[in-house]
């Protein structure tokens, strides 16, 4: 049984969720009970959230950087859905810059959308711009 990682965002718990629950979007949380509202298989999270799951993760987390007002954003978001359905073997996240500057700020992140992969708690590889499903898949 595959699994993800979010976080509640009712009680911040963080959560292991099999991924056919997320697909059918019937995962709760183990603390508190609420639903946890992903999109497909991608959670978006905050800086601090982002961190948290990057650090307990045994898998690679692909993490979507991007703000409500980009229209690349827009587009590149269906694609990067698309990926975490097809790629279980990691996690996908995404954290809005708008809402959570200071972690773009932290990472260095001078243009959305930027992606990043991270295994082992460290930074691997990143990309700028937006890209199809199948790029996403060759960043893993």
């Amino acid at each position: 049984m595959e699994k993800t990682m979010t976080v509640c965002p009712h009680c911040s718990a963080l959560n292991n969720v099999d991924t056919q629950k997320a697909l059918n979007k019937t995962a709760t949380c183990g603390k508190c009970g609420h639903t946890l509202k992903m999109h497909s298989l991608v959670s978006e999270v905050s800086g601090n959230d982002m961190q948290r799951i990057i650090s307990k993760a045994t898998k690679p987390v692909i993490v979507d950087f991007w703000a409500s007002w980009c229209g690349p954003c827009q587009m590149y978001g269906p694609e990067f859905e698309k990926a975490s359905k097809e790629n279980p073997n990691a996690i996908f996240l995404k954290v809005n810059t708008e809402s959570d500057p200071q972690i773009g700020q932290k990472l260095g992140i001078r243009g959305i959308p930027a992606t990043l992969v991270f295994k082992g708690g460290k930074e691997v590889k990143r990309q700028a711009g937006a890209m199809s499903s199948q790029q996403v898949a060759s960043l893993i």
